[in-house]
Protein backbone atom coordinates (compact mmCIF):
# COMPACT_ATOMS: atom_id res chain seq x y z
CA UNK A 1 0.00 0.00 0.00
CA UNK A 2 1.12 3.35 -0.99
CA UNK A 3 -0.07 6.61 0.19
CA UNK A 4 -0.89 9.03 -3.10
CA UNK A 5 -2.10 12.12 -3.96
CA UNK A 6 -5.90 13.19 -5.31
CA UNK A 7 -8.18 15.71 -5.18
CA UNK A 8 -11.99 15.39 -5.89
CA UNK A 9 -12.39 18.11 -8.22
CA UNK A 10 -9.91 16.41 -10.55
CA UNK A 11 -11.84 12.86 -10.20
CA UNK A 12 -13.10 11.60 -13.12
CA UNK A 13 -15.24 9.06 -11.12
CA UNK A 14 -18.85 10.97 -11.51
CA UNK A 15 -20.60 8.71 -9.24
CA UNK A 16 -18.85 8.20 -6.09
CA UNK A 17 -20.87 8.83 -3.19
CA UNK A 18 -18.90 11.68 -2.07
CA UNK A 19 -19.44 13.41 -5.36
CA UNK A 20 -23.24 12.62 -5.11
CA UNK A 21 -23.58 13.77 -2.01
CA UNK A 22 -21.62 17.05 -1.37
CA UNK A 23 -21.39 19.93 -4.22
CA UNK A 24 -18.16 21.38 -5.03
CA UNK A 25 -18.56 24.13 -1.93
CA UNK A 26 -18.86 21.13 0.23
CA UNK A 27 -15.43 19.24 -0.53
CA UNK A 28 -13.81 21.23 2.54
CA UNK A 29 -15.78 19.40 4.88
CA UNK A 30 -14.09 15.97 4.44
CA UNK A 31 -11.21 16.64 2.14
CA UNK A 32 -8.56 16.75 5.44
CA UNK A 33 -10.21 13.15 6.09
CA UNK A 34 -10.04 11.70 3.28
CA UNK A 35 -7.02 9.65 2.06
CA UNK A 36 -5.76 8.12 -1.38
CA UNK A 37 -3.99 4.74 -1.29
CA UNK A 38 -2.53 3.03 -4.04
CA UNK A 39 -2.84 -1.19 -3.88
CA UNK A 40 -0.77 -3.22 -6.00
CA UNK A 41 -1.65 -6.11 -8.01
CA UNK A 42 -2.37 -9.09 -5.72
CA UNK A 43 -1.84 -7.05 -2.56
CA UNK A 44 -4.66 -7.30 0.32
CA UNK A 45 -6.66 -4.99 1.37
CA UNK A 46 -8.26 -5.96 4.60
CA UNK A 47 -8.98 -9.67 5.49
CA UNK A 48 -12.62 -10.64 6.54
CA UNK A 49 -13.34 -10.23 10.15
CA UNK A 50 -11.01 -7.28 10.40
CA UNK A 51 -13.05 -4.76 12.21
CA UNK A 52 -14.56 -2.21 10.04
CA UNK A 53 -12.27 0.79 10.28
CA UNK A 54 -13.94 3.37 7.24
CA UNK A 55 -14.89 2.87 4.09
CA UNK A 56 -13.05 2.49 0.66
CA UNK A 57 -14.22 4.52 -2.79
CA UNK A 58 -12.49 2.62 -5.61
CA UNK A 59 -11.00 5.36 -7.87
CA UNK A 60 -9.46 3.03 -10.60
CA UNK A 61 -8.66 -0.71 -10.88
CA UNK A 62 -10.71 -3.99 -9.75
CA UNK A 63 -11.01 -5.15 -6.52
CA UNK A 64 -11.66 -8.60 -5.45
CA UNK A 65 -14.02 -10.09 -2.76
CA UNK A 66 -13.94 -13.24 -1.24
CA UNK A 67 -15.11 -15.08 1.82
CA UNK A 68 -13.18 -18.43 3.26
CA UNK A 69 -14.82 -21.61 3.04
CA UNK A 70 -14.61 -25.12 3.83
CA UNK A 71 -12.53 -26.42 0.89
CA UNK A 72 -9.21 -25.16 0.14
CA UNK A 73 -10.02 -22.55 -2.65
CA UNK A 74 -12.21 -18.96 -1.27
CA UNK A 75 -15.35 -18.13 -2.90
CA UNK A 76 -15.71 -15.28 -5.35
CA UNK A 77 -18.40 -13.22 -4.20
CA UNK A 78 -17.57 -10.63 -7.37
CA UNK A 79 -15.10 -8.37 -8.94
CA UNK A 80 -15.87 -3.82 -7.73
CA UNK A 81 -14.22 -1.31 -9.97
CA UNK A 82 -14.37 2.32 -10.07
CA UNK A 83 -17.11 4.06 -8.54
CA UNK A 84 -18.05 1.22 -6.05
CA UNK A 85 -17.71 1.35 -2.07
CA UNK A 86 -16.27 -1.16 0.47
CA UNK A 87 -16.61 -0.40 4.45
CA UNK A 88 -20.23 0.29 4.20
CA UNK A 89 -21.30 -2.75 6.22
CA UNK A 90 -20.42 -0.81 9.30
CA UNK A 91 -24.32 -0.71 9.23
CA UNK A 92 -25.00 -4.36 10.43
CA UNK A 93 -24.56 -5.12 13.59
CA UNK A 94 -21.32 -6.99 13.81
CA UNK A 95 -18.95 -4.11 12.46
CA UNK A 96 -16.74 -6.71 11.16
CA UNK A 97 -15.29 -7.24 7.20
CA UNK A 98 -17.83 -9.75 5.70
CA UNK A 99 -15.28 -10.83 3.30
CA UNK A 100 -11.92 -9.76 2.54
CA UNK A 101 -10.49 -7.51 -0.67
CA UNK A 102 -7.58 -7.90 -2.42
CA UNK A 103 -6.71 -5.83 -6.04
CA UNK A 104 -6.94 -7.71 -8.81
CA UNK A 105 -4.46 -5.25 -10.36
CA UNK A 106 -3.04 -1.77 -10.08
CA UNK A 107 -5.78 -0.07 -7.65
CA UNK A 108 -6.32 3.28 -6.49
CA UNK A 109 -8.52 3.74 -3.71
CA UNK A 110 -10.06 6.55 -1.49
CA UNK A 111 -10.56 6.27 2.56
CA UNK A 112 -12.18 7.93 5.31
CA UNK A 113 -12.10 6.78 8.55
CA UNK A 114 -15.74 5.16 9.99
CA UNK A 115 -15.52 7.92 13.05
CA UNK A 116 -15.45 10.91 11.09
CA UNK A 117 -17.93 9.42 8.04
CA UNK A 118 -20.36 8.49 10.60
CA UNK A 119 -20.98 12.27 12.08
CA UNK A 120 -20.88 13.23 8.03
CA UNK A 121 -23.56 10.66 7.37
CA UNK A 122 -25.49 12.44 10.16
CA UNK A 123 -25.62 15.77 8.84
CA UNK A 124 -26.11 14.92 5.31
CA UNK A 125 -29.53 12.98 4.31
CA UNK A 126 -28.25 12.83 0.50
CA UNK A 127 -25.44 10.53 1.91
CA UNK A 128 -27.90 8.50 4.26
CA UNK A 129 -30.09 7.53 1.14
CA UNK A 130 -26.90 6.92 -1.07
CA UNK A 131 -25.57 4.50 1.60
CA UNK A 132 -28.95 2.51 1.81
CA UNK A 133 -29.21 2.12 -1.75
CA UNK A 134 -25.62 0.66 -1.80
CA UNK A 135 -26.49 -1.97 0.90
CA UNK A 136 -29.76 -2.76 -1.05
CA UNK A 137 -28.63 -3.26 -3.88
CA UNK A 138 -25.92 -5.84 -2.59
CA UNK A 139 -28.11 -7.46 -0.33
CA UNK A 140 -30.43 -7.92 -3.41
CA UNK A 141 -27.35 -8.83 -6.01
CA UNK A 142 -26.57 -11.76 -2.95
CA UNK A 143 -30.30 -12.83 -3.22
CA UNK A 144 -29.80 -12.91 -7.66
CA UNK A 145 -26.32 -14.85 -6.67
CA UNK A 146 -27.87 -17.37 -4.56
CA UNK A 147 -30.47 -18.52 -7.27
CA UNK A 148 -27.74 -18.73 -9.56
CA UNK A 149 -25.86 -20.81 -8.05
CA UNK A 150 -28.90 -23.46 -7.45
CA UNK A 151 -31.05 -23.05 -10.80
CA UNK A 152 -28.82 -21.96 -13.58
CA UNK A 153 -26.59 -24.02 -16.25
CA UNK A 154 -23.10 -24.10 -16.51
CA UNK A 155 -23.38 -22.24 -19.98
CA UNK A 156 -25.37 -19.28 -18.24
CA UNK A 157 -23.17 -18.78 -15.16
CA UNK A 158 -20.07 -18.48 -17.28
CA UNK A 159 -22.43 -16.09 -19.52
CA UNK A 160 -23.34 -13.96 -16.45
CA UNK A 161 -19.60 -13.98 -15.25
CA UNK A 162 -18.67 -12.49 -19.04
CA UNK A 163 -20.91 -10.06 -18.48
CA UNK A 164 -20.15 -9.60 -15.11
CA UNK A 165 -16.45 -8.71 -15.91
CA UNK A 166 -17.89 -6.26 -19.25
CA UNK A 167 -19.50 -4.34 -16.52
CA UNK A 168 -16.89 -4.20 -14.27
CA UNK A 169 -13.96 -3.38 -16.89
CA UNK A 170 -16.35 -1.11 -18.53
CA UNK A 171 -16.29 -2.61 -21.67
CA UNK A 172 -17.43 -0.86 -24.61
CA UNK A 173 -18.64 -2.27 -28.30
CA UNK A 174 -15.82 0.19 -29.88
CA UNK A 175 -12.33 0.44 -29.39
CA UNK A 176 -9.87 -2.44 -28.85
CA UNK A 177 -11.71 -4.68 -26.08
CA UNK A 178 -10.68 -5.18 -22.52
CA UNK A 179 -7.46 -7.43 -20.87
CA UNK A 180 -8.96 -8.93 -17.49
CA UNK A 181 -6.52 -9.42 -14.89
CA UNK A 182 -8.87 -12.52 -13.88
CA UNK A 183 -8.02 -16.28 -14.68
CA UNK A 184 -9.55 -19.08 -15.66
CA UNK A 185 -10.11 -20.83 -12.02
CA UNK A 186 -10.79 -16.97 -10.76
CA UNK A 187 -13.34 -17.14 -13.41
CA UNK A 188 -14.91 -20.44 -12.14
CA UNK A 189 -14.66 -19.69 -8.72
CA UNK A 190 -17.14 -16.67 -8.95
CA UNK A 191 -19.18 -18.76 -11.40
CA UNK A 192 -19.01 -21.47 -9.02
CA UNK A 193 -17.84 -24.08 -11.54
CA UNK A 194 -14.55 -25.77 -12.43
CA UNK A 195 -11.79 -24.65 -14.84
CA UNK A 196 -12.47 -27.00 -17.40
CA UNK A 197 -15.61 -26.24 -17.64
CA UNK A 198 -15.20 -22.31 -17.73
CA UNK A 199 -12.33 -23.10 -21.11
CA UNK A 200 -15.15 -25.34 -22.69
CA UNK A 201 -17.97 -22.83 -22.55
CA UNK A 202 -15.80 -20.15 -23.88
CA UNK A 203 -14.45 -22.24 -26.97
CA UNK A 204 -18.12 -22.73 -27.27
CA UNK A 205 -19.10 -19.37 -26.79
CA UNK A 206 -16.45 -18.64 -29.56
CA UNK A 207 -17.59 -20.82 -31.75
CA UNK A 208 -21.11 -18.87 -31.39
CA UNK A 209 -19.62 -15.82 -32.27
CA UNK A 210 -20.43 -14.21 -28.74
CA UNK A 211 -17.02 -13.23 -27.84
CA UNK A 212 -13.29 -13.07 -29.35
CA UNK A 213 -10.76 -13.53 -27.43
CA UNK A 214 -6.72 -14.83 -26.52
CA UNK A 215 -5.54 -15.67 -23.23
CA UNK A 216 -7.32 -12.29 -21.12
CA UNK A 217 -8.14 -10.49 -23.47
CA UNK A 218 -11.12 -9.84 -24.65
CA UNK A 219 -11.35 -8.10 -28.37
CA UNK A 220 -15.33 -8.75 -28.65
CA UNK A 221 -18.19 -9.65 -25.86
CA UNK A 222 -22.14 -9.74 -27.43
CA UNK A 223 -22.93 -8.35 -23.51
CA UNK A 224 -26.81 -8.47 -24.69
CA UNK A 225 -27.12 -11.85 -26.38
CA UNK A 226 -24.93 -13.08 -23.19
CA UNK A 227 -27.04 -11.08 -21.13
CA UNK A 228 -30.32 -12.99 -22.49
CA UNK A 229 -28.50 -16.26 -21.93
CA UNK A 230 -27.43 -15.59 -18.05
CA UNK A 231 -30.79 -14.36 -16.95
CA UNK A 232 -32.97 -17.30 -18.56
CA UNK A 233 -33.18 -18.92 -14.85
CA UNK A 234 -32.70 -16.83 -11.39
CA UNK A 235 -34.40 -13.75 -11.68
CA UNK A 236 -36.53 -13.43 -8.04
CA UNK A 237 -39.69 -11.25 -8.11
CA UNK A 238 -39.53 -7.92 -7.57
CA UNK A 239 -35.56 -7.52 -8.12
CA UNK A 240 -34.16 -5.38 -10.85
CA UNK A 241 -32.38 -7.87 -13.34
CA UNK A 242 -29.52 -5.39 -13.65
CA UNK A 243 -28.77 -5.21 -9.86
CA UNK A 244 -24.93 -4.25 -8.91
CA UNK A 245 -23.13 -3.13 -5.89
Amino acid sequence: MTRITSYCQTCTVKNCIMLKSFGQEQHHLYKPYKHHYEFKKGELIFREGDEINGLYFIQSGVIKLEMNGETERPFILRLIGAGQTMGHRFLSYTGLQPYSASAVEDSRVCFIELGFFKNLMQKNELLQEEVRKIFLREIRTTEIKLLQIAQQTVREKVAGILVHLAETYNYKQVGMGIRVHVDRQEMADLAGTTKEQVSRILADFDQEQLIRFRAKHFKYIAVDRLRQIAERHATPIGVPQHASV
